[in-house]
């Protein structure tokens, strides 16, 4: 009786095992983010880091993770979403932000290089790319990354800003110049192309 007795009393004090978070959970973590609340969002799914919460609590973990700026428990997330789906592109191109947020540009790099593995020319993943090189400073890869980005989607006015700011940056500033005015012509209120022209000596 004593040995069935402290058995129960050990089992009350371990920590309970995190179950997976059901419909009721992710409806009021969708909520709580609709109004602008990602902690709430966030606390809704209950503790979770756990090895079966599956695949989309991970990945929604990872993103509220990010958006409460706890970047490393982020990264994790997502790369548990990522072995939970090893085809899956989205929890990399999750994974990226709390990356770069944290400046780990290598780590970023490689994560995104893994995504275009999985799915040549993601423009995500492409877009991320050339911000990544941007940062370093290394403007020949940033322009390719830009370029590469505009051949798919040369509407995108923030990929055609990214473009005429590499180019001011590398020093070449009547290329920058066509780049922001060509911007402005169709977006005449983006802030970056703005600021970019009124540097352009």
């Amino acid at each position: 009786m004593r040995t069935l007795l402290s058995a129960l009393l050990l089992a009350a004090a371990l920590p309970a095992l995190a179950a997976p978070p059901g419909p009721e959970a992710f409806r009021r973590s969708y909520a709580a983010e609709a109004r602008g609340d990602p902690a709430a969002a966030l606390e809704a799914l209950g503790p979770g880091g756990a090895a079966d919460d599956g695949y989309v609590a991970s990945l929604r973990r990872g993103w509220l993770l990010y958006l409460v700026g706890h970047h490393e428990e982020s990264v994790e997330s997502y790369r548990r979403a990522a072995l939970a789906a090893p085809a899956a592109v989205e929890a990399r191109l999750g994974e990226m932000l709390p990356l770069m947020a944290l400046r780990r540009w290598r780590d970023a790099a490689r994560v995104g290089e893994e995504v275009l593995a999985l799915a040549p020319n993601d423009f995500t993943a492409v877009s991320r790319l050339a911000w990544i090189e941007f940062s370093q400073g290394q403007w020949g890869r940033a322009e390719a990354l830009y370029r590469r980005a505009l051949a798919a989607y040369p509407a995108s006015a923030e990929m055609r800003s990214g473009l005429g700011w590499t180019l001011l940056r590398a020093g070449r500033g009547r290329e920058a110049r066509r780049e922001f005015e060509e911007v402005l012509a169709f977006a005449p209120d983006d802030a970056s192309a703005r600021g970019g022209l009124a540097r352009v000596p």
